[in-house]
């Protein structure tokens, strides 16, 4: 299906399909896990541009896979899922490939493997939820950045977290103090600091950035 047909397709998607997916994915999010505040959000994310390939760089008990497989679907995209355990059933969806591995490793070989695949390596949804560590994050973002496509929109989880944290719900969930790897790494990365702890939304060169405090904190990076 080529680039328009597929814009369209979306845009001829009887309204019935769109909010069966959503109310499966909002009733998947409350279940109280590390990222329910944010998979609706996720979900939405997905629908205002056109998606081609959707790269998940951790896949965990599947909670952002079961959003991406969906918004996958209403796109006919491609959805890549790298673990460095084996998630390779967390998802039926037909077009998902699963890669078992170093997420950095991978990146590093994503063209030539994407060329094998007979997938163009541009990459239009990135979304990072993996070691939550600095160096991790840091690794990541020098191997899966020169993927991204000209409009292409990245997505890290965990840009807020510590030892406990909030859902908005006012409910507490048990995580742990990773010394602000994940958004550390993004701030360097832009040479921006940000107040995690707050939402906010901060438009700046080549950037629009928005974050949501809760669940561990969200934070979203839109090319201009």
């Amino acid at each position: 299906m080529g680039k328009f047909e597929k814009a369209w397709a979306l845009k001829k998607t009887p309204t019935g399909v769109l909010l069966k997916a959503l109310e499966e994915v909002r009733q998947r999010a409350a279940r109280p896990t590390d990222i329910c505040d944010h998979l609706e959000a996720l979900f939405l994310l997905c629908l205002d541009r056109e998606l081609q390939l959707i790269v998940e760089l951790g896949v965990g008990d599947g909670e952002s896979s079961f959003v991406f497989e969906r918004a996958a679907k209403l796109w006919d995209a491609v959805l890549v899922s790298v673990d460095i355990e084996d998630r390779s059933n967390v998802s039926t969806y037909g077009k998902r490939r699963f890669m078992h591995g170093d997420d950095v490793a991978f990146g590093d070989t994503f063209p030539s493997w994407c060329s094998r695949q007979g997938i163009s390596p541009e990459i239009d949804l990135l979304f990072i939820d993996t070691s939550h560590l600095y160096e991790h994050t840091v690794q990541e973002i020098r191997a899966w950045f020169p993927h991204l496509g000209p409009s292409a929109r990245v997505i890290f989880h965990d840009t807020n977290m510590k030892e406990t944290f909030l859902r908005r719900d006012g409910s507490i969930g048990t995580g742990w103090d990773n010394a602000r790897g994940v958004v550390r790494a993004v701030e360097e990365y832009l040479g921006q600091s940000f107040p995690e702890e707050e939402d906010f939304t901060r438009i700046i060169p080549d950037w629009i950035v928005r974050h949501r405090a809760s669940c561990n904190g969200l934070t979203v990076l839109d090319r201009l």
